[in-house]
C-alpha cells in the first residue's frame, strides 16, 4: 500500500494531536469532555429560564455565554483535579497521548471524508477507503 499526500496529512494531524495530548494528559482530555457536557447541559436546561427573564437579544446571548463558560470551567476544574490525583503522571501523559491520537485521526478522516463526499474534491488517500469500509 503506497501512501498518498492526504495520508501524510492524516498521519501528521494524528501525531500532532498525540504530542499535544501528552502535555494535556488523559485528565485534560476527560476534563474537556466533561466541561463541554456541562456547558451544553447548562444551555439546554437553562435557556428557558434565561429567556423568560431577559428581553434584549444580545444580553440574552451574553448571559447564556457566561453561564455556559462558568459551567465549563467548574466542571473542567473538578474533573481534572479528581482524575489527576488518581493517575500517576506518566500514565496520565500516555493515556492522554493515546486518546488525542485517536481523536486527531478520527477528525482527519472525517475531514477527508467530508471533502470527498460533500464537496466532491478528490482525496488521494489509501487509508480513507479502508476506514470507510470498516463502517459500511
Amino acid at each position: 500500500m503506497s501512501l498518498g499526500s492526504s495520508d501524510y496529512i492524516i498521519l501528521g494531524v494524528s501525531l500532532a494531536a498525540a504530542i499535544l495530548g501528552m502535555f494535556g494528559g488523559f485528565s485534560g482530555a476527560l476534563a474537556f469532555l466533561a466541561g463541554v457536557g456541562a456547558a451544553v447541559a447548562t444551555l439546554r436546561f437553562g435557556w428557558g429560564y434565561l429567556e423568560s427573564r431577559i428581553e434584549t437579544p444580545w444580553v440574552l446571548g451574553l448571559a447564556a455565554l457566561v453561564c455556559a463558560l462558568v459551567a465549563f470551567g467548574i466542571a473542567r476544574l473538578i474533573v481534572k483535579k479528581c482524575v489527576k490525583n488518581l493517575l500517576a503522571q506518566p500514565a496520565d501523559a500516555i493515556f492522554g497521548a493515546l486518546v488525542a491520537a485517536v481523536a486527531g485521526f478520527a477528525l482527519a478522516i472525517a475531514g477527508a471524508f467530508a471533502l470527498e463526499k460533500m464537496f466532491e474534491m478528490p482525496v488521494d488517500s489509501a487509508i480513507l477507503p479502508q476506514v470507510v469500509g470498516l463502517f459500511s
